[in-house]
C-alpha cells in the first residue's frame, strides 16, 4: 500500500506514505422510464456508488451519451421542456389564495407571526453537544411555545411528536389511508451572528420597515417555516375542511450543522412508521426561486443536490524559536498546499439530460433571444444527439459549459465542484514556530464528480509539496476505497508535476537555491481525513410523464400565473445541502424550493438578513394551493394494496437515543 516509493519517509502500516408512479427504484427494472429519466437515474446511481471516480470517465463527457445509449436500447429522446397544465384547486370550494391571503389585514397578521418566530434566537452551533447535555439547545423550547401560541388550530388538530428532544413531527390525519402522505419540511435553527453591531437592526429584533422584515433567519429558513404553518392554519380555519391524505410536517433543528441530530433522527422515525417510498411528495427549502426573463417566469426547484465532503489537513511539524526560523514554518508549508489547491479549480461539466442542461433547453425554447450563445449551443447539442453523434453533442455541451461558467458564481458552481478553504488554525505564540497547523476545505461535489474524485485530486495536487518537504503522508485511513485510490495514483508518472515551490519541468533548475545550512529535517506528518461525506443526491422526476411532478409544476403555473406571460417550471441543481439528504429513502419525489423572487431576500448567513414580506405572502399562498391540489389528486401516489400501516404504535412520546444513524 505504498503510494509513492520515491518519498523520503516510509513508515510501515500507513495507508498512504510520503515523500411513472410507484415504479421500483432498482435500475434493472426501470424499463418503463423514458431515456432522459434513465439517464438521470443512472447518473445518480453512479455518483452515489463512486463509479465516476475514474478520472478517464470523469474527463470524457461523451462517454455518458455512449453508455446510456448502449445500455438502454439506443433511444436519444431529448427533453423538450413541454409544460404541465396549470392546476387550479378551485373545485374544492375554498376561498382562493388571493382572496384570503392578500390585503393589509393578512399582511399585518403575517408580519406579526413571522416577527415572533424570528425573535427567538434558535441558533445551532457547529460545536453543540447532545440535546439534554448542552444548554444552548434550550431556546428551542421557547420556539415551540411561540409556534403553539401563533397556530392554535393546527396544534389542536395535528398530532405533535418530538424526536430527539427538539425535532418536531406533526401529522394531520387524512380521511383516505390509501393515499400516500404529503411531506412538508423546514428547519427551526439559524446560523450564529458573528457581530451584532454590524447589523443595521439588531439581528433578533425582527424589525419591519413597512416592506421588509429584518433578522437572523428571516429568510433562512424561518421564511418557509412560518409560511408552512400559516398555510395549514388557514386551511384548518375553513369550516369543515379535512385533508384526504395525511400531511406530515417535519422540522429539524440542526440543519445548519448537517442535520445529524434532527433530520437524521426524524428520517429514521418516519421510516419505522411508514416504510421506504412511503411519501407521495417531499418539499423542503432550497432551489433557485423565481427568475423573470421578459414575459417568461422561470420557477427553478432543485431536483437534485450536490454531494458534500469536508477534508481536513492536519500537519505536525518541527517547531523552534522564531529568532532562528526554518525556511518555511508549518504555516508556510500549509500555505503552499492551499495555494496549489486554489490555483487548480475543478473542471466544469454539463451532464446531458441533467438539471442544468434541461434548464438551458427551456431557456433556449422560451427565451431564445436572451442569450444567443446558449440557444445556439443547446440546439447544436440537440441536433448532434438526434443524429447519434455522441462526440458532437458532448463537444457542444463542453462549449456551453465554458459559456456558463463565466456568467456568475451561482451558475459556475451549478456545473463545477467547489472547494473553499474555510478554516486555518496554527500557531500559539508570536515568537514560536507552530508545531501543528490544521486546515479545513469544504467541497460541494458536482454530479459528474464524486467524493473519490475529490480525494484523488487532492492527493495528486499536494504530492510535490509532500515530496519536497519530506512529509510523511497518512491519507484517509480506514475510509472506504482508499486502497484502490492509492493504487491508481502509485502508477502515475509524476515527472512533469510542479514541485513544492511551484516550479515544473525545466523550470526546476531556475528555482532559487537554498543554502545547505538551511536544508532541515522538518520531521513533518500530514494526516488527511474527511467529514460529512454525502454523495450526489438522486435526480427527482421533472417531466410530463410523472404525475407527481405534474401536480407540483401545475400548482406553480397556477399560483404564479400573470397576464400575457408564461410560467416555466424546470428542475435545477442545489449547490448547497439541505435536510433532504436524510430523507431520500422516504420518496423519490424530493424537491427543494421556496418560491422567492429575485431580489426578495437578503443576507442569508451574513449581516442584515431579511425577507420582502410581499414575497413571503406569495409563499404562503403557494403552500395553500399546493396542499389543496395534492389533496384533490386522488389518483396520484396511492399506497400499494395491502401495505397500509396502522398509525400510532409507539410514538406517542419523545423518541430519543435511537442509536447509530
Amino acid at each position: 500500500m505504498l503510494a509513492f516509493l520515491d518519498f523520503p519517509s516510509l513508515v510501515p502500516g500507513l495507508v498512504f506514505l510520503g515523500p411513472r408512479q410507484d415504479r421500483q427504484r432498482s435500475l434493472g427494472i426501470m424499463v418503463g422510464l423514458s431515456w432522459p429519466q434513465l439517464a438521470a437515474c443512472a447518473l445518480s446511481l453512479w455518483a452515489a456508488t463512486g463509479a465516476l471516480a475514474s478520472p478517464s470517465l470523469a474527463r470524457d463527457p461523451s462517454s455518458l451519451y455512449h453508455t446510456f445509449d448502449n445500455h438502454h436500447g439506443g433511444s436519444h429522446a431529448e427533453f423538450k421542456c413541454d409544460l404541465s397544465a396549470p392546476l387550479d384547486p378551485a373545485a374544492d370550494g375554498l376561498p382562493t389564495a388571493g382572496d384570503i391571503l392578500s390585503g393589509d389585514a393578512a399582511l399585518k397578521l403575517q408580519v406579526y407571526r413571522h416577527a415572533e418566530v424570528v425573535k427567538v434566537p434558535s441558533v445551532s452551533y457547529d460545536d453543540n453537544g447532545e440535546p439534554g447535555e448542552d444548554s444552548r439547545w434550550e431556546v428551542f423550547h421557547k420556539l415551540h411555545d411561540v409556534l403553539e401560541k401563533l397556530y392554535p388550530k393546527f396544534h389542536a388538530r395535528a398530532k405533535k411528536e418530538t424526536v430527539n428532544t427538539f425535532g418536531l413531527v406533526f401529522t394531520l390525519k387524512g380521511t383516505d389511508s390509501s393515499l400516500k402522505p404529503l411531506m412538508l419540511t423546514a428547519h427551526q435553527d439559524v446560523v450564529p451572528v458573528a457581530d451584532a453591531s454590524t447589523w443595521k437592526y439588531p439581528p433578533f429584533s425582527a424589525h419591519f420597515d413597512g416592506r421588509w422584515l429584518w433578522g437572523r433567519g428571516a429568510a433562512d429558513d424561518k421564511n418557509s417555516l412560518t409560511a408552512l404553518f400559516s398555510a395549514l392554519e388557514t386551511l384548518l380555519d375553513q369550516p369543515g375542511w379535512k385533508p384526504r391524505r395525511d400531511i406530515v410536517l417535519a422540522l429539524g433543528f440542526d440543519e445548519e450543522c448537517s442535520g445529524k441530530r434532527g433530520a437524521a433522527y426524524i428520517s429514521k422515525f418516519l421510516l419505522e412508521r411508514y416504510g421506504r417510498d412511503s411519501m407521495a411528495f417531499l418539499l423542503d427549502e432550497g432551489g433557485l426561486g423565481l427568475r423573470a426573463i421578459g414575459d417568461v417566469l422561470y420557477a427553478l426547484p432543485s431536483v437534485m443536490e450536490k454531494g458534500h465532503v469536508d477534508i481536513f489537513f492536519d500537519l505536525t511539524i518541527a517547531g523552534g524559536h522564531s529568532s532562528m526560523p526554518f525556511p518555511h514554518t508549518g504555516i508556510g508549508v500549509m500555505s503552499r498546499i492551499v495555494s496549489i489547491l486554489e490555483s487548480h479549480p475543478y473542471t466544469p461539466h454539463i451532464v446531458p439530460q441533467g438539471p442544468v442542461h434541461n434548464h438551458m433547453v427551456c431557456q433556449a425554447r422560451y427565451s431564445p433571444a436572451f442569450d444567443e450563445d446558449v440557444t445556439r449551443l443547446v440546439r447544436k447539442a440537440a441536433a448532434a444527439a438526434a443524429a447519434r453523434d455522441d462526440g458532437g453533442a458532448a463537444a457542444a455541451l463542453a462549449e456551453l459549459a465554458r459559456v456558463l461558467v463565466n456568467k456568475d458564481r451561482a451558475t459556475q458552481y451549478s456545473i463545477t465542484t467547489s472547494q473553499s478553504v474555510d478554516t486555518f488554525h496554527g500557531g500559539v505564540k508570536i515568537n514560536a514556530m507552530p508545531e501543528r497547523v490544521i486546515v479545513g476545505v469544504n467541497h460541494r461535489i458536482a454530479p459528474h464528480d464524486s467524493v473519490d474524485v475529490v480525494k484523488e485530486n487532492i492527493l495528486r495536487r499536494i504530492r510535490p509539496v509532500v515530496r519536497d518537504f519530506g512529509i510523511t503522508l497518512r491519507a484517509f485511513e480506514g475510509e472506504h476505497g482508499t486502497e484502490d485510490l492509492l493504487a491508481r495514483i502509485a502508477t502515475d508518472d509524476d515527472s512533469s508535476e510542479a514541485d513544492g515551490y511551484g516550479y515544473a519541468g525545466a523550470e526546476i533548475s531556475q528555482r532559487p537555491p537554498v543554502d545547505a545550512m538551511y536544508e532541515v529535517d522538518y520531521n513533518a506528518t500530514l494526516v488527511l481525513s474527511t467529514s460529512q461525506n454525502t454523495h450526489v443526491a438522486p435526480v427527482s422526476p421533472s417531466t410530463l410523464d410523472d404525475d407527481v411532478w405534474n401536480v407540483f409544476a401545475g400548482t406553480i403555473r397556477h399560483s404564479f400565473a400573470f397576464d400575457n406571460g408564461t410560467v416555466v417550471p424546470v428542475g435545477e441543481i442545489m449547490t448547497g445541502n439541505t435536510d433532504t439528504r436524510h430523507y431520500l429513502d422516504l420518496t423519490r419525489h424530493v424537491y427543494r424550493w421556496v418560491p422567492t423572487r429575485d431580489g426578495a431576500r437578503a443576507g442569508a448567513h451574513t449581516v442584515d438578513e431579511g425577507i420582502d414580506m410581499l414575497s413571503h405572502m406569495e409563499t404562503v399562498q403557494f403552500y395553500y394551493d399546493l396542499v389543496r391540489n395534492f389533496d384533490a389528486a386522488t389518483d396520484v401516489a396511492r399506497v400499494a394494496a395491502g401495505s397500509v400501516k396502522e398509525d400510532g404504535r409507539h410514538h406517542e412520546q419523545d423518541v430519543g437515543g435511537m442509536g447509530e444513524l
